[in-house]
């Protein structure tokens, strides 16, 4: 219950300002296409509306769409003041060649703020929503009876033969084959069925009516029914169902609503009847009408309640934009809507309860095997390693450490979770590989192509990260290996996992918290890295001891993970960090730490580090600074 309440707040958390900057975004494109076609104007407040059910969702299920990331991470890679820092390890020699691109940012640069919050205001404003949501899918229901009802009222025969007359010139005109008929219940007329359509006239509208009113009437629910407005409405109803909750979604709707109607008013006065004469019309209508309130699942005539407005652009004679330069606009303007939803949601506002650790429960998935352990005793050599076969992936065990990588890359893909036991059996081969570039297109790619140094072990570790929540519990297990790489490649591995809910992953940051403090420095860097992609704030004390690792690699990381945990209580050490650190990178990974906690207590240390003799330290307390001061 938890996990659900989290990740329902978490969808409406970040919608709450996810769709005012969607709003935004789409208002400006239907001002500059306000002397456009009107069916341009109703297509874009759609794709708003869906960017605003989108951007949320993939925000509050940490789904980030391939292309994506790799973009991002082309970004990343220029390292200019204002993206990320990398870490750029050198040689060591007294180990294994390591990378000199280690990249240590998350690839879709993720900005997540925590908001805290206790589990019974959590339940209590879960509830609230799911009550107005119901309230909302009740209205709905009722809509759809009555609508329902009016249709069984429909009387078909009888009709005045002006009103067959009419009707048969639209269906014409228009292309369709809609059935009109009239109903004693209708107060207004009506367009209903997307696949069966009926246009539905008052008594007043069969008795009194001339050839061109009868026309304007008929003609603008012929042309709901042409554009297949009873369909894109009926999408819009559902698609606004979970969006119910905030205010402007009732303002997109209207815009779609008003639009629509300017759209068909733009099709009459094009195919059946000269501007004046279908706005005289339009008038009569309103007279005789009775009073209208609208109805969710009916189209009318009056829809959007702006007979006003509609009655003023068709006596104008305004100047409009070009057919080319208008659909130009659109295009451009739907290109912004999709890139603006998909950046959106890269930026997330995070609910954090005390309860987050317990929201997952225990996996059973078997634990490693007592065999595997005397293994993980000795050296890792791919013999020792790779020695227990498996029947879904038998090139595991293969004798080539690339052929192995190759494998584990493989199993992954496939999502062979019959190989999760081969995979964590391998963790522990470290033997150097060429790089295997085995996630550069599809659903997923790790964060990054490789960690200390390509080899089968780190790929197994990726592909155990691509089957998420299975493979939780046995990496977990994992980090009380005696043996080093297989507890660096267990943390990282822990750090990537896919489709995990918010908190799904707190059950393993004790065990990550005492890795910081591990006699190994590959193991103390996947741990800090880990930590920051879980975003625990028990670990926070941890981190900040971090800050004084005698290795700055892991001081490097260290910094990168408060930066992305945004904790104000990290600012003094950091401050310490960023004008004592021998190492510019280090420098550098604590000024955009201190920018992204924004904390002015910080501004005293990141104005001296402006003065940095290294420049990229220099450009990146300048960029803390503005972001700080706004």
């Amino acid at each position: 219950m938890q996990a659900i309440s989290a990740l329902i707040l978490n969808f409406v958390l970040n919608g709450a300002w996810q769709i005012v900057a969607i709003f935004t975004v789409a208002a400006f494109a239907a001002w500059l296409l306000k002397n456009g076609p009107a069916r341009y104007r109703h297509t874009l407040w759609i794709v708003a509306l869906v960017a605003c059910l989108v951007a949320p969702l993939l925000t509050a299920t940490r789904f980030v769409p391939a292309w994506a990331s790799s973009v991002q991470l082309s970004s990343v890679q220029l390292a200019t003041p204002t993206t990320p820092s990398t870490i750029a390890p050198a040689r060591d020699s007294a180990g294994p060649t390591v990378n000199d691109n280690v990249n240590v940012d998350h690839l879709v640069t993720r900005r997540t703020k925590s908001i805290n919050a206790t589990s019974g205001a959590a339940l209590l404003l879960t509830l609230a929503y799911v009550l107005v949501i119901v309230g909302r899918a009740i209205r709905l229901a009722r809509f759809w009876r009555r609508k329902e009802m009016l249709r069984s009222s429909a009387i078909v025969e009888g009709l005045p033969a002006e009103v067959e007359l009419a009707a048969e010139r639209c269906r014409r005109v228009f292309g369709v084959n809609a059935e009109v008929a009239r109903s004693d219940n209708a107060r207004v007329p009506y367009t209903i069925g997307a696949t069966r359509p009926l246009i539905l006239l008052p008594e007043a509208f069969c008795s009194r009516a001339d050839e061109n009113r009868l026309l304007s009437v008929i003609g603008h629910e012929m042309a709901h029914v042409a554009r297949r407005d009873f369909l894109s409405n009926l999408l819009c109803e559902l698609i606004s169902l979970p969006l119910s909750y905030h205010p402007l979604t009732f303002f997109i709707k209207q815009q779609i609503d008003r639009t629509r109607e300017l759209a068909c008013d733009e099709l009459v006065t094009a195919r059946v009847l000269a501007p004046g004469v279908y706005a005289r019309s339009l008038l009569w209508a309103a007279d005789v009408s009775a009073q209208y309130s609208s109805q969710a699942f009916m189209l009318s005539i009056f829809d959007g309640k702006i007979l006003e407005e509609r009655i003023m652009k068709l006596m104008k004679n305004k100047r409009r934009l070009g057919p080319g330069l208008a659909r130009t606009l659109m295009i451009a303007a739907l290109c912004v809507l999709f890139v603006s939803a998909m950046s959106l949601s890269m930026f997330s506002l995070e609910l954090q309860t005390p309860v987050r650790a317990v929201v997952v429960e225990p996996l059973q998935t078997p634990s490693v095997s007592a065999t595997q352990e005397p293994r993980a005793q000795e050296p890792a050599t791919p013999a020792a390693t790779v020695a227990q076969p498996s029947r879904s992936e038998p090139q595991i065990n293969a004798s080539s450490a690339d052929d192995r990588a190759i494998s584990a890359c493989n199993a992954g893909k496939r999502g062979d979770v019959e190989a999760i036991p081969s995979l964590i059996a391998l963790l522990g081969d470290d033997t150097k590989t060429e790089l295997v570039k085995c996630w550069e297109n599809g659903r997923w790619s790790p964060a990054l192509q490789t960690f200390k140094h390509p080899s089968p072990g780190e790929q197994a570790a990726i592909a155990l990260a691509s089957f998420g929540r299975r493979t939780f519990e046995p990496l977990t297990n994992e980090l009380d290996s005696s043996n080093a790489v297989v507890r660096r490649n267990a943390a990282w591995a822990i750090g990537e996992l896919t489709n995990m809910l918010p908190g799904e992953r707190a059950g393993a940051a004790p065990r990550l918290i005492t890795l910081l403090g591990d006699s190994d420095e590959w193991v103390r860097i996947a741990a800090a890295r880990a930590l920051g992609e879980l975003n625990d704030r028990r670990s926070l004390h941890g981190l900040i001891a971090g800050l004084s690792d005698d290795k700055w690699r892991v001081r490097q990381v260290v910094a990168w993970a408060l930066s992305e945990m945004k904790d104000a209580r990290a600012v003094d050490a950091l401050c310490n960090v960023l004008l004592s650190d021998v190492k510019p990178e280090v420098r550098r990974g604590a000024a955009e730490a201190l920018g992204e906690i924004s904390s002015a207590n910080a501004l005293p240390a990141l104005k001296q580090a402006v003065n940095d003799a290294d420049a990229t330290v220099s450009a990146k307390a300048a960029w803390a600074i503005s972001e700080i001061e706004g």
